[in-house]
């Protein structure tokens, strides 16, 4: 949306240089001649320039979604370790758990809990 903001001003601007300079004029190259208005003229090299620059942006763009899919593969590679961590910890808890359920506890007879 900002960028749509941002680039109104500017068609506005091309649009009405357009329509102003809609007479046509000669222009010559060393091996090429034509006529063509202004406003076209500046129409296509906006309509050119604009593709330009969307692959440059494109090209530009192409490292950071490499690096993006590599950081996917971490995490998901991490999530799989934590996983496998939270499985080996919750089965030495049930063996450490089991293993004091069936053996009784040491408690001293002058405990102060216990009754007389």
């Amino acid at each position: 949306m900002l960028r749509l903001i941002m680039m109104l001003p500017f068609l506005i601007v091309l649009v009405a240089f357009v329509l102003m300079n809609q007479t046509p004029s000669s222009m010559e190259l060393p091996s090429l001649s034509w006529q063509s208005s202004a406003g076209a003229i500046a129409l296509i090299s906006a309509g050119v320039f604009f593709v330009l620059g969307a692959l440059l942006v494109w090209f530009s763009e192409l490292g950071q979604r490499r690096r993006a899919r590599r950081a996917e593969q971490q995490v998901k590679q991490l999530e799989a370790k934590l996983a496998d961590l939270h499985a080996q910890m919750s089965q030495a808890v049930a063996q450490h758990s089991t293993t004091y359920a069936t053996t009784p506890a040491a408690i001293p007879a002058s405990s102060p809990y216990l009754a007389p």
